[in-house]
């Protein structure tokens, strides 16, 4: 019996999957809640935990993860409580080390008064508005501490369960928390700054593919605009096939503008309904540095 593995099915050479070869193709998706929770139990085995640690929690806290990244997980936990010369690993530890995994390690950098507080406003505003939608993730954390994967602070939100299919009511939502950072910066700074650049890259692409795959645009209908064909070149991405005209592209363009300009709309009447408690939770963020939720 022979074994093999690849990331990358589709760049192999046809005759290694013809009959006689590799006949069995099984493919192996992330993990779901469950399957986490019992990745965790299988890498705890021989890793000494507290009593009230929930694997259970742990699991529904690692969305995404990796049969890799949990192992990983565990191994950070314990050289943490190691660290901190406990005998046991403790939930804090596998709290800290996960959010270590998706941000990276908490850096110190020399940050302007002007600065720190525009940045405290900004991820106030994120937060505020996640608080208020009703289909929003769950708020986990809010930071205002650099990391070493290059954002200056972040807004943690932590979906309850595993996600297959996002309605066009959570997807409207998301644009809103996205562009709650900048909407604070209007209303508390009187103008906006360079930090909401990643924030409007992800509400671009949610809102065009909103328009353009999951035909959730009025104007446009139920359609799909463009072929997504995997490049064949290694380590290349999905690249689109554009096969629509040239007036369709502008409709498009307007589309997509529309809903980026309703999720700014939407997340500027939470925070202007609500600018006492903004105003009054940047100055708590730069007390604390972190709030959870």
């Amino acid at each position: 019996i022979v074994l093999a593995a690849t990331n990358r099915p589709d760049v192999l050479d046809p005759a290694l999957l013809r009959p006689g070869r590799f006949d069995r193709h099984v493919t192996l998706d992330l993990p779901d809640r469950r399957a986490r929770e019992a990745i965790l139990g299988l890498h705890t085995r021989q890793v000494p935990l507290e009593p009230g640690v929930d694997l259970g929690s742990v699991a529904a806290g690692t969305v995404g993860f990796s049969g890799a990244d949990l192992k990983n997980l565990v191994n950070e936990a314990a050289m943490r409580a190691a660290r901190h010369r406990r005998e046991r690993v403790i939930s804090e530890d596998f709290e800290a080390m996960r959010d270590k995994v998706l941000l990276g390690t908490e850096r110190s950098l020399a940050m302007q008064p002007d600065e720190r507080h525009r940045l405290a406003v900004h991820e106030s505003g994120h937060t505020l508005v996640a608080w208020f939608l009703p289909h929003a993730d769950a708020l986990h954390k809010v930071s205002i501490i650099p990391t070493a994967k290059g954002a200056l602070g972040y807004t943690m939100q932590m979906p309850e369960e595993d996600q297959y299919l996002l309605g066009q009511r959570e997807l409207e939502e998301r644009l809103a928390v996205l562009l709650g950072g900048r909407v604070a910066e209007e209303l508390a700074c009187g103008d906006v700054s360079s930090g909401a650049v990643n924030d409007l890259e992800r509400a671009s692409e949610i809102a065009r593919d909103m328009v353009t795959r999951f035909g959730m645009s009025e104007a446009l209908g139920p359609l799909t605009y463009g072929r997504r064909q995997q490049s064949a070149y290694l380590g290349s991405d999905y690249v689109d096939d554009r096969n629509y005209s040239e007036a369709t592209a502008q409709h498009i363009d307007a589309a997509v503008k529309r809903l980026v300009e309703e999720g700014h709309q939407r997340a500027r009447t939470i925070l202007e309904q609500r600018r006492n408690v903004l105003d009054s939770l940047a100055v708590r963020l730069q007390k604390k540095e972190v709030l959870t939720g």
